[in-house]
């Protein structure tokens, strides 16, 4: 298949470096405001399971674990959620963050991150 720019598959391991830094800022943002506005003890324990699973995304350690563990809080959190009304921006949003983890879940960490494929 003929490419208009084939020098750019050069940086293809760039392009899950940056959904990954991406993803890890937004969830460690979301689950420290979560964690901050809360009392409630399970909902913390969530926020710190996701605010875990974000830097371990964001250092490229155990990448598709974390990711398979952010996709599943975001798939209970949208069934959760799903009968309550909620603004489409926060639906656009989540949509997001799920498509980019399973994109690092197929995809695998990309560059600067601890476990690369050998």
């Amino acid at each position: 298949m003929l490419s208009i720019f084939p020098e750019l598959f050069n940086y293809s391991y760039l392009a899950p470096f940056l959904l990954r830094i991406a993803l890890a800022l937004v969830l460690i943002r979301i689950g420290y405001l979560s964690f901050k506005k809360t009392n409630d003890k399970c909902q913390k324990s969530i926020d710190i399971t996701q605010i875990i699973s974000a830097v371990f995304v964001a250092l490229g350690l155990l990448t598709q674990i974390a990711a398979l563990v952010i996709m599943a809080m975001i798939a209970t959190e949208v069934i959760k959620a799903g009968i309550q009304k909620i603004p489409v921006e926060r639906k656009i949003l989540k949509f997001l963050m799920f498509i980019i983890a399973v994109s690092l879940m197929l995809l695998g960490p990309g560059l600067f991150a601890i476990d690369l494929p050998l």
